[in-house]
């Protein structure tokens, strides 16, 4: 059986859809846009460290 691997933003974005965490709740907490975040996730922008800690940190405890 092939192992798909995941990128650690792939991780984090498919925990997040799991958990059925809205791009609009982490947004808030970050006080950005949900089109910023998309992009994050995407791998289309940077995110300062700590907001990216807050991300995770949001994801993981809800």
């Amino acid at each position: 059986m092939k192992t798909i691997e995941l990128t650690e933003k792939e991780y984090w974005r498919t925990l997040r859809k799991q958990k059925k965490i809205k791009l609009r709740e982490i947004a808030d907490l970050l006080k950005c846009s949900i089109a910023f975040l998309s992009m994050y996730e995407n791998d289309k922008t940077l995110m300062r460290p700590e907001a990216i800690n807050q991300y995770k940190d949001f994801i993981q405890n809800k």
